[in-house]
């Protein structure tokens, strides 16, 4: 390869770039302006809203039968103590007051509907009082009521419930001070909180948990421009094919391309890191109120060095997407999976408890997110910080050296041989296209999921996801014409297939949970997550409810679109190693939930498995549903644990018991899938 032919490619497309005003917008000019206007805004909001809360007037209401019911109780003299004050309880956030103007409450007549009044924000405070009666209310008892999805409202409600907490407590120590009380009762077990960690350190833990994620999102958004515009642009307008003319050879051209990405991607991540420690360093403008963010120097040195193979890796990513992308669009629509990957991995860091000193530092991107927050934090763990950049950097080496070998082949660099399954149509393209399908169907499962909210019965969730994987694997047939007998593997297994089913599936689930445990090592299972898992798990359903909605149901649809159209699909286009990996993991990765996703992979993995040895759907189908029936029986959300601890030796058998199960798959004649 010649250096000085792969420099003047790489300097031509610079300069092609360098004339492209989205380039200069989205690599330049949106780095150099996002950061102080993030700053600024954050701290103009704040600080106005602040403002806001505390220098307006609030109106309260009081019930008409509060001083009639309660006036021996003192009800009337207990809010009138606590509005005296409420003006001196500092902030709607608790903390001290300033100088501003004084929070100020103003009574209005006691509405008919309370509730009406909260949403028109005519009333911002409803105050009740009720009477003590019988064992569940022994003594009386003040109710607030407002709206907290309203500023006003939330802040009065806030501000009263504070002074009335106050005067409950004053009243409290004088009572203890009259009846002859020994000490003060402020003197009583004082409480000193004593915070170890110096502001700098807070704050460059809130930073240090966005700052991978500011960083990619701008690497993606400036580099996706260059990448579109390197392969799939040039393809669209034809100046590809009179570059491959010229003296320059495949290798060179697709080196060249990948360092002009990488060029642009580098420098966005450089110009967002010199302009956040500038900023922070000149001081210009002030920080959010309880923020104090100092960047060091040699930090953002080492931040720089440390993002260096985050660049390498989703520089290469781009390319190898434009690369495979015959058009400008197809090349925009397949960038959001890769986005949308890079992000959810970048975001890795704002888990609670997820150290690097930990499996966290054998994944690439997240690994450098943790890194970057122990930085700011002032840890310097220096081997571990090495093992994250190195395990970055070689899986950033090993992207690089894919794309070049793989965008060195004339179809994909020429896309020569891509016209003869567009002319074709119907199942001659649908192996191209059964990506980006469900890649589309992975993005809006995960938008449903994120917005479902809680209440919903499990029964329906469960109906809907399953009937989204059943109608889009109908459409995928029906729009590309496919064979549903060999889409599907509709055939009858042999025998011995299902023997496999009983002795692989139990064995299954015990490799899983250890799957988990490993898991686990890098990002602990938080015990909110299990117990509210479980009690999605159709608590108070019938067994047959859950064995049909939780075990059957899954077996079914879920294998007619994994197993079924989506295996079909890459049979063609992948070796068999290739063809497992990718389809079981595609698999785990439709399970939302991070702590899902390597079990569910390994299910994937061993229902590819069974679907290529045995030439039939039925017994992944039979295995699946059995899996999931006895996760059910052990009373547990996928493999989360088992009710005892297994020994190496229970893994043992159990990875022999699913190796014996495997070779009973097999037919005996020439398997129908091949």
């Amino acid at each position: 390869m010649n250096r000085r032919t792969v420099t003047a490619l790489v300097v031509n497309d610079l300069r092609q770039l360098a004339r492209n005003p989205r380039v200069l917008v989205f690599a330049v000019a949106l780095p150099l302006v996002l950061w102080p206007l993030m700053w600024f805004l954050t701290s103009l909001t704040t600080e106005r809203r602040q403002e806001r809360i505390e220098g307006r007037t609030y109106t309260y209401a009081v019930a008409d039968d509060t001083a009639g019911v309660a006036a021996d109780d003192g009800a009337r003299a207990w809010l009138e103590r606590a509005l005296g004050v409420v003006g001196d309880d500092g902030r709607a956030d608790g903390t001290e007051a300033t100088d501003g103007p004084a929070v100020r409450f103003e009574r209005i007549e006691a509405p008919d509907d309370v509730a009406a009044a909260l949403d028109e924000e005519r009333l911002h405070v409803h105050v009740a009082w009720e009477a003590g009666s019988g064992e569940d209310l022994p003594a009386p008892r003040i109710v607030l009521s407002h709206r907290a999805d309203l500023d006003a409202s939330d802040s009065a409600e806030g501000f009263l419930r504070r002074a009335l907490e106050r005067t409950r407590t004053e009243v409290r120590e004088q009572r203890l001070a009259d009846a002859g009380f020994d000490s003060p009762p402020e003197d009583l077990l004082p409480l000193e909180r004593i915070e170890t960690a110096s502001e700098e350190q807070t704050s460059g833990l809130l930073l240090g948990r966005l700052l991978t994620a500011i960083i990619v999102m701008m690497m993606l958004a400036g580099g996706s421009i260059v990448a579109t515009d390197a392969l799939a642009g040039e393809k669209e307008r034809g100046t590809l094919e009179t570059l491959l003319t010229t003296a320059a050879s495949r290798v060179e051209i697709v080196t060249a391309k990948n360092l002009s990405i990488l060029a642009v991607a580098f420098a966005t991540s450089v110009l967002n890191i010199v302009n956040i420690v500038v900023w922070m360093q000149l001081d210009l403008i002030a920080p959010p109120a309880g923020l104090t963010l100092v960047i060091p120097v040699g930090a953002g040195l080492l931040l720089l060095l440390l993002y260096a193979p985050a660049a390498v890796l989703l520089s290469s990513s781009l390319l190898l997407v434009s690369g495979r992308s015959k058009t400008y669009k197809e090349a925009q629509l397949l960038f959001a999976p890769v986005m949308l990957v890079a992000m959810a991995v970048a975001a890795i860091p704002v888990l609670p408890g997820v150290e690097l000193r930990s499996a966290i530092v054998l994944l690439p991107i997240a690994n450098l997110g943790v890194a970057a927050r122990e930085i700011l934090t002032g840890q310097y763990d220096w081997p571990l910080l090495a093992a994250a950049w190195a395990v970055t950097g070689g899986a950033a080496a090993l992207l690089a050296r894919a794309s070049l070998r793989t965008l060195s082949a004339e179809k994909l660099i020429t896309a020569s041989e891509l016209d003869d399954a567009d002319l074709a149509g119907g199942p001659a393209l649908f192996p191209r296209r059964v990506g980006r399908w469900f890649a589309v169907l992975w993005a809006l499962l995960l938008v449903w999921q994120l917005n479902i909210g809680g209440g919903i019965d499990s029964r329906l969730l469960i109906t809907i996801n399953l009937s989204v994987f059943g109608v889009a694997a109908w459409l995928m047939i029906v729009r590309y014409r496919l064979p549903i007998r060999e889409t599907l593997s509709l055939r009858a297994p042999a025998p011995g297939a299902w023997l496999g089913v009983l002795i692989g599936a139990p064995a299954g689930l015990v490799l899983a949970d250890g799957v988990v445990r490993l898991a686990s090592l890098a990002m602990p299972i938080p015990e909110a997550w299990i117990e509210a898992m479980a009690e999605n798990m159709g608590a108070g359903l019938p067994l047959w409810q859950m064995l049909i909605f939780f075990s059957l149901m899954p077996g079914i649809f879920e294998e007619i679109a994994f197993r079924g159209v989506l295996l079909h699909g890459l049979r063609n286009r992948l070796t068999t190693l290739q063809l497992v990996l990718v389809a079981g993991i595609a698999f785990g990765f439709f399970h939302v939930d991070l702590f899902r996703i390597p079990p569910t992979s390994l299910l994937g993995i061993l229902l590819v498995v069974t679907v290529i040895r045995s030439g039939s759907i039925f017994p992944a189908m039979a295995w699946h549903a059995l899996h999931n029936a006895l996760a059910l029986g052990s009373a547990r959300v996928e493999q989360i644990a088992l009710p005892e601890q297994p020994t190496w030796w229970h893994y043992v058998l159990a990875l022999l018991a699913v190796l014996l199960a495997l070779q009973l798959m097999k037919r005996k004649a020439r398997a129908a899938f091949s």
